[in-house]
């Protein structure tokens, strides 16, 4: 069952992105009775600010980090099998 829906919805088509052709923004029902002008002022300033990729930066150094101690807990492992081997023997 498909129910209606009233919402307010601003398409960007320009976002100054090479990767996205365009932004959906979906306006508060708080902030549906501005003017239009205001509200698109608001997207573009919005749609400007969110330029980077700051995020993906972040979590890729997150990635990084994991790795480099994986790395390193597995290195250390194989020292001290090495170790614990020629012990034994």
């Amino acid at each position: 069952m498909i129910k209606g829906v009233n919402r307010q919805i601003i398409e960007i088509t320009e976002t100054g992105n090479p990767y996205f052709e365009r932004a959906l923004l979906v306006v508060r029902p708080s902030f549906a009775d501005s003017s239009d002008e205001r509200i698109r002022e608001e997207a573009h300033r919005l749609v400007q600010a969110a330029g980077g990729y700051s995020g993906l930066r972040r979590n890729r150094k997150k990635r990084q980090r994991l790795w480099l101690v994986s790395g390193g807990m597995g290195i250390a492992g194989l020292f001290l099998g090495c170790l614990l081997t020629s012990l034994i023997r």
